[in-house]
């Protein structure tokens, strides 16, 4: 039975303060995880908007015209990279100048330059350094080193590349001394391997102790002071191997997880290449990035990298300067332009002339041909940077007279057949046997009754990287 007496609620009566909103409510069971991802995506909105302002702001700052840079059409199709050290010391003081040996100097020139020619299907590379101190015609006609090519800025440099080599080029990117420090302290320091001491260089301070010796940390002033030394048995040739193996470890760590997972340090790269970098306006950011991936595998199999083939150091004007092996320069771009390996397209064998042990000999019927033939032979195989083959005998052999020139290895002796292969090389035309020769001699040269002609050698032999997960003793 209904109660009589129980009110009812009206339900047009407005709800009392004790009743929660139903929007309240639904606000106190919002899953925690929801405000969470909200706050994620808030803070992810706002440094991807850092981000882009950073990218374009730095890409506006380093990209200039360089009229001579061609861009490239297909992203698949092997390309050129010009690479440039400048001597700039505009952003060092004088005592910073005085301690890293970078005296000033007015204008900007090369300091360092590196051609890198890139097969993106291949994933090869084919870095060629070029002295410094090479004397060619730079652009606009006159004969200078190399390196004041850049005193007319960046198209002047890439004109003179240019003409030089025959090839292309489809980037260019300029960094100066001090943005090289400053971008070696932004990395944290640089690891290289060294296997021997380096002693104290008076002109940069550098110094590897023999206790040191090893995976060697070098921060921006140390690593500046290691790539400008000429403090070697080879002086600059030895700088130009020193920094092509600088470059692949700085490249090395650039790319690595320590840098891109770092925003301070991507941050702190930025501000580096806003002030010292220069690319032309074809270059990206992004465009950088990739041509690091490219030059950060010094995998032997696909990578080569070479010093521009030359005849060593002469005086001109009373200058010092380095002369171009015009012939080897030919083999050595004709390779690149035909994007084939240079030492592979030079058929000579990868040893040195030196090493080859040669007799000479002539027959009853030419006597005295074996000597000038033995001196055609020095000369056809030895420059000013490199010893010629060994000639350990000359004389006259009993044996019949033969029209051609004929070549001896011994099939028992390894590696006799290789060296062969090198004199072969020298004498275009020679017949090549087997035979079974003295102890003491590599190959036998029997001089033929046609004239005894030889062909400069042209040996294009890479600098030698060690490979990839076989570092030297000191460094394991």
């Amino acid at each position: 039975m209904r109660f009589p007496f129980k009110k009812e609620p009206d339900p047009f009566a407005p709800a009392t303060f004790s009743e929660e909103p139903p929007v309240v409510e639904a606000i106190k069971r919002r899953p925690w995880w929801q405000w969470t991802l909200a706050a994620v995506l808030g803070i992810v909105v706002l440094m991807t908007g850092f981000g882009v302002y950073t990218y374009f702001k730095t890409q506006w700052q380093i990209q200039e015209d360089v009229p001579g840079v061609a861009k490239r059409e297909d992203d698949l199709q092997p390309f050129n990279a010009l690479l440039v050290g400048s001597d700039s010391r505009g952003d060092l003081t004088e005592e910073e100048q005085l301690e890293l040996g970078a005296a000033a100097v007015s204008g900007e020139r090369a300091d360092t330059i590196i051609l890198a020619h890139i097969d993106p299907q291949e994933n090869r590379v084919t870095m060629v350094q070029f002295p410094r101190d090479l004397y060619v015609s730079v652009a606009g006609g006159s004969e200078d080193k190399i390196n004041a090519a850049l005193l007319g800025g960046p198209d002047d440099l890439v004109k003179t590349i240019k003409n030089l080599t025959g090839l292309e080029i489809n980037q260019y990117v300029q960094i100066n001394i001090a943005g090289f420090r400053d971008l070696v302290d932004a990395l944290g320091g640089v690891e290289l391997c060294i296997t021997e001491p380096i002693p104290f260089d008076p002109q940069t301070g550098i110094e590897v102790t023999p206790e040191e010796v090893g995976m060697v940390r070098f921060d921006g002033d140390r690593a500046l002071r290691f790539v400008r030394s000429r403090a070697f048995p080879t002086g600059d040739f030895a700088r130009i191997q020193n920094q092509q193996k600088f470059v692949a470890a700085a490249i090395n760590k650039i790319t690595s997880g320590s840098t891109i997972l770092n925003p301070g340090r991507l941050n702190r790269l930025a501000q580096v290449a806003g002030d010292n970098l220069k690319t032309d306006k074809h270059t990206t950011i992004l465009g950088l990035r990739n041509l690091a991936g490219r030059l950060r595998a010094f995998d032997p199999q696909h990578y080569e990298a070479y010093v521009l083939p030359n005849l060593g150091i002469a005086a001109i004007n009373g200058a010092s300067v380095v002369l171009p092996d015009e012939e080897a320069m030919d083999v050595l771009f004709g390779a690149i332009a035909d994007n084939e390996s240079p030492a592979a397209t030079d058929g000579v064998p990868d040893i040195e002339p030196s090493s080859v042990a040669v007799a000479v000999q002539d027959t009853p019927g030419n006597a005295g041909a074996a000597a000038g033939a033995a001196a055609a032979l020095v000369e056809a195989t030895g420059t000013r940077l490199k010893e010629p083959i060994e000639v350990v005998a000359t004389g006259t052999t009993q044996a019949r007279a033969r029209r051609k020139t004929l070549l001896v290895w011994d099939p028992e002796r390894p590696g006799t057949e290789m060296k062969a292969e090198l004199v072969a090389a020298a004498v275009p035309g020679a017949v090549v046997r087997r035979g079974e020769l003295e102890n003491g001699v590599d190959v036998a040269v029997i001089v033929g009754t046609e004239e005894f002609v030889t062909e400069k050698l042209v040996q294009l032999v890479p600098i030698e990287l060690p490979e990839p997960g076989d570092p030297p003793a000191a460094c394991r």
